[in-house]
């Protein structure tokens, strides 16, 4: 697979300009470090790390390792574990939030390169702290923006279905039509509450979480349509009044969708009932 087109970034100052050509004519989004002497050009000597134009971490390094094969050895050691460290997808995020990652990566580069490597797993770490933060913010923009469309659409069908009582009279059918608006209200504000505390890793495609989004919703939508078959058959409320069904199927609906637990713990007990009966 190619890499996305890149950006022109084009030298903000002369100092930019002179490190840029004295590596080969580079294109650095972000410099990280660089050390070098202009008067030295052949052989060249210094080394630089930056974020290049497709916000990888690169680096060139000038200096002479003729008579330091085992240090040399130990160092890309550890550039070879920064390395891995961001070898992970980051292109779903915003160009903003892969340079900061990228950043933070960079430190360890440095240290890398200057033979400090006590420094370079705390910096990894860190590092992957703020990348998977990032991705599970990701993950809840994601879930919230493709169900907030659904739950404004049940906040106006469910307003029709008031009005539409209130002024015409009712209908059998609008309890059961508020119990499935409840229920997908429940299932929005689920989404709300637990999307930001589940340890989502954020690296699935845009149409993976949309379609988890579309089967939560689903799945509350059909836990809305048990509790109210629940109702209506006296399993649970058995005392309930005609006149008050609306708002037990629009208060159950909301709490079956909710609650995940709610209907396989309601299921189970009436499993669990029915084989005592059974053994009895």
């Amino acid at each position: 697979m190619g890499r996305n087109k890149a950006k022109d970034y084009p030298a903000s100052d002369d100092d930019q300009k002179a490190y840029r050509e004295y590596f080969g004519g580079i294109t650095d989004v972000h410099l990280i470090h660089v050390e070098y002497d202009s008067a030295k050009v052949n052989p060249k000597d210094g080394y630089i790390i930056f974020i290049d134009k497709y916000l990888d971490i690169d680096y060139i390094d000038h200096r002479d390792w003729t008579n330091k094969a085992d240090e040399y050895k130990e160092m890309m050691r550890h550039v070879a574990k920064l390395q891995l460290a961001e070898a992970v997808p980051v292109r779903h995020l915003t160009e903003n939030i892969r340079i900061e990652f990228k950043k933070i990566l960079g430190a360890g580069y440095v240290h890398a390169l200057n033979g400090n490597y006590d420094d370079i797993p705390e910096i990894i770490e860190r590092a992957e702290d703020y990348l998977q933060k990032r991705n599970r913010e990701f993950s809840r923009q994601i879930f919230l923006s493709s169900g907030l469309p659904v739950a404004g659409l049940g906040c106006i069908a469910g307003l029709l279905l008031y009005l539409a009582n209130h002024y015409w009279g009712a209908n059998e059918l609008n309890a059961w039509f508020m119990g499935i608006v409840f229920g997908i209200l429940g299932t929005f504000v689920s989404i709300w509450t637990r999307y930001g505390k589940e340890n989502l890793s954020g690296m699935g495609s845009l149409w993976l979480h949309c379609l988890e989004c579309g089967s939560r919703f689903t799945i509350g939508v059909c836990f809305a349509l048990v509790a109210m078959i629940a109702i209506r058959c006296r399993l649970i409320l058995p005392a309930l009044e005609g006149n008050e069904e609306v708002f037990a199927f629009a208060l159950a609906s909301f709490i079956a969708a909710f609650s995940e637990r709610f209907i396989p713990s309601m299921i189970e007990k009436l499993t669990n009932d029915q084989d005592d009966n059974q053994k009895d």
